[in-house]
């Protein structure tokens, strides 16, 4: 009798759907008045092409993995995470085809089998800490061939440049791209090295600089366990990931949505470290405190307001402390004292501003009954916060963690971090989900999905195990890939629209 996990690598494997259908109804309205939704079946059923299941017309490379030497000679560090791609303004190497730069975090926490990422003294932020950045430069050519079963053009993709760009940083998970040339990066976790220096900050990365730059952490936003950030008009928009916990005082915390208001603009020559403002977190009005989780009607909308966290950079080192000492009260505890609402592990984020307007897109890892994973929009032209997933079934949807938009479909596609079996998969504008990518040789969880400027490869990585170095542990190793193919044929309906719009 075939378990789950062979069950779906046979099918893969057969050329078998591994498709499973089931409607979000994030549409409510649409649905309440009979009209019919969307295919779901996505670019259609995964078949193997190697490391991967991909639909038919897709096809991919492996453009780098944990261990390769760098610029310096130094060997590629491993525990990729997030990642962002930004249009690569510099001559490169070879000089031809189509270059993307992308900026990788490290989610290395100072532990065994990591390889610490170095970019030398007087650029690093903490010397003890291993995490941090690379940059990667990716050139894309045309084979000029086809693949012989669907006709696609077929693309070679080549790294001519890497190096750390980033260190002295710990536990960098998820961040952002800054719409000028940059990288927000993320330490997911609030600790004091032996050495003094305190960690739960925000980095800003520049992403064409040439070599190393300076690591300056931003403590106005905030010293918490940060994950993904989206900027928008000035603002930067901030997840949080801890777990709900009991709390003696208010009954119980979880994760915040902050956002950070800058007092002057920044662009490519300023720096976000430079600026003040405040740093607030998002509340239910009417409703203070509410319990996020408990949600589990898609669709359901709920109007917001921001609450003042009073104190960002806190030097509470567990980040757990809850006597409410000035000073050292963790800052979820500070926003959640003042009504602000709590998820259950908040991760993966990203914007688009297709259909309704501009709009924000957050899961939680393990939001909701199940504890399976939510999808939720936040609309910061009318304020308003609106659940578009919950999942129920693991075999639909298992705790997405980083997310990003398919520039032609409007789509969200989910990267999964679950126990079992590693999917990509896709959430419709009409609120239906869809298998778009299963791990077939590598178990480590997706991240880091990104499309180049041109939105015609998605970058991804696997964020790999740690051990065995320099290459990283045999069938477990950090790798990035391109996946390139027909992102404009999705089957259904295609408004590039989610939600109910404005």
């Amino acid at each position: 009798m075939l378990d789950r996990r062979n069950f779906l690598r046979a099918a893969a494997v057969t050329g078998g759907s591994v498709v499973f259908s089931s409607p979000l109804q994030a549409l409510a309205m649409r649905t309440a008045a009979g009209a019919p939704p969307s295919a779901s079946a996505g670019y259609g059923p995964l078949v193997p092409k190697g490391d991967l299941a991909l639909p038919a017309a897709f096809n991919y490379q492996i453009i780098d993995q944990q261990g390769i030497p760098m610029r310096d000679g130094r060997p590629t560090p491993g525990i990729f995470d997030a990642m962002g791609a930004f249009p690569d303004a510099g001559g490169g190497v070879h000089g031809r085809g189509d270059r993307t730069i992308l900026i990788r975090n490290h989610e290395n926490r100072e532990r065994p089998g990591e390889i610490k990422v170095v970019t030398g003294a007087g650029f690093e932020y903490d010397e003890t800490a291993f995490g941090g950045n690379t940059k990667i430069v990716v050139e894309r050519r045309t084979t000029g061939e086809r693949d012989p079963q669907t006709g696609q053009e077929l693309y070679e993709y080549t790294v001519v440049d890497r190096f750390a760009i980033l260190g002295g940083t710990s536990t960098n998970c998820a961040g952002g791209e800054l719409p000028f040339q940059k990288w927000m990066t993320c330490e997911e976790v609030v600790k004091r090295s032996p050495n003094g220096k305190k960690h739960g900050y925000n980095f800003e990365v520049d992403a064409i600089a040439d070599g190393p730059v300076v690591a300056v952490p931003i403590p106005q936003m905030g010293r918490f366990v940060h994950e993904a950030t989206v900027w928008r008009a000035g603002i930067l928009y901030q997840t949080e990931d801890r777990r709900i916990q009991p709390d003696p005082v208010v009954g119980q915390i979880g994760s915040c949505l902050y956002r950070y208001i800058p007092d002057e603009r920044v662009g490519q020559s300023g720096s976000l470290a430079e600026t003040t403002g405040p740093l607030q977190a998002l509340a239910v009005k009417g409703a203070p405190r509410m319990n996020m989780d408990v949600v589990v009607t898609p669709g359901a909308s709920f109007p917001v307001e921001w609450v003042p966290v009073p104190e960002p950079d806190h030097d509470d080192d567990t980040d757990n402390r809850r006597d409410r000492t000035p000073g050292f009260t963790p800052t979820r505890i500070q926003a959640i004292d003042r009504g602000a609402a709590y998820f259950d592990r908040q991760e993966g984020m990203w914007a688009s501003s297709q259909g309704g307007g501009f709009k924000v897109y957050f899961d939680c890892t393990e939001g909701g009954p199940a504890n399976l994973g939510q999808v939720w929009e936040y609309d910061p032209g009318r304020e308003v916060l609106t659940l578009i997933y919950v999942s129920t079934d693991r075999n639909t949807l298992e705790n997405p963690d980083n997310i990003t938009i398919v520039p032609q479909t409007q789509d969200i596609l989910l990267c999964e971090d679950s126990p079992g079996e590693q999917f990509i998969r896709g959430v419709t504008q009409d609120g239906e989900i869809y298998n778009f990518a299963l791990t077939i040789t590598n178990d480590t969880e997706f991240c880091g999905a990104c499309f180049d400027p041109d939105g015609q490869t998605l970058y991804v990585n696997q964020q790999g195990s740690r051990g065995n170095l320099p290459g990283g542990v045999p069938e477990a190793r950090a790798v990035t890939y391109a996946i390139y193919g027909p992102f404009e044929k999705r089957a259904g309906a295609n408004n590039k629209n989610f939600g109910d719009g404005s």
